[in-house]
């Protein structure tokens, strides 16, 4: 390996492990686990349909109800002292989410090499964050190469596809990158294939149904190949980072077996799904 640069991941494919998390369907830990199955899975829902999908028969489940450990975030906005309180009660929950996670490596004698985010929709707090630097992963449906002039990401958050389209955006494609204290802002590692825009072709719906719609088609175009790619990537011990922030002064560069990519990072194209 290149010096100056650190491997998310340097052991053999063999010895690879990694956890999902999520909260619904699970539709991207399931085809991350149609590649490669799951060491451990983490919903913070005990209702939610990823804990009885098929391709997870087998695979150890935790389940830590976080709406009863936390209560509501949406609720809690807009009022200081809840909100105070809210964070409190979620840093003690991603605490007690490490400790669940170390007790189950001591036991496996094993060491949780990833964890990949599959529609988890709780806040990820210092507590993991922390025990697994650079080594979490998640996928956002929005191109996030594309900067404001201040170089700030343009879409991100829950309602990027719809931003984009608002944007009249031709095509979006999703994101795969290192999860951070910020919201969708680590390290682009891949970007799957391009969607094109076909809201003037479809029967009339609002811009709400569309985007929503549009969305759901992404998943399977952009998503799931670069969350795949990049999850195949990381087991073969391809990806690394640099050390210093390299692009706009506040992301690193990511390498490719050992050569740098650009602030885009790996790009797949439509004949690579």
């Amino acid at each position: 390996m290149t010096r100056g640069i650190n491997p998310i991941y340097s052991g053999k494919r063999k010895d690879f492990n990694w956890a999902g998390f999520g909260s619904g369907k699970g539709t991207n830990i399931r085809e991350c686990a149609k590649l490669m199955k799951p060491s451990l899975i983490f919903s913070d829902r005990p209702e939610a349909e990823l804990l009885t999908l098929e391709e997870l028969a087998g695979v150890p489940k935790i389940v830590l109800d976080g709406f009863k450990a936390c209560g509501s975030w949406k609720k809690a906005v807009g009022k200081p002292e809840v909100e105070k309180e809210y964070k409190k009660k979620s840093f003690d929950y991603n605490f007690q989410i490490l400790q669940v996670f170390k007790e189950f490596e001591d036991t496996e004698g094993i060491s949780i090499d990833l964890i990949v985010l599959g529609g988890y929709m709780r806040l990820l707090g210092s507590p993991i964050l922390n025990a697994y630097k650079d080594k979490i992963i998640n996928v956002h449906p929005a191109d996030l190469s594309i900067l404001s002039e201040k170089h700030k990401r343009l879409y991100i958050g829950e309602d990027a596809v719809k931003d984009a389209i608002l944007a009249g955006k031709n095509n979006t494609r999703s994101s795969v990158i290192i999860v951070d204290e910020k919201t969708d802002h680590g390290e682009i590692l891949v970007q799957g294939p391009s969607l094109e825009n076909y809201r003037f072709l479809h029967k009339p719906m609002t811009l709400e149904q569309y985007s929503l719609e549009h969305q759901q088609a992404q998943k399977e175009v952009s998503d799931w190949p670069a969350l795949t790619t990049a999850l195949d990537m990381i087991a073969d011990s391809r990806l690394a980072l640099g050390k210093n922030k390299y692009f706009f002064n506040e992301w690193r560069r990511v390498y490719l077996d050992g050569k740098p990519l650009g602030y885009q990072g790996y790009q797949l194209l439509e004949d690579e799904k």
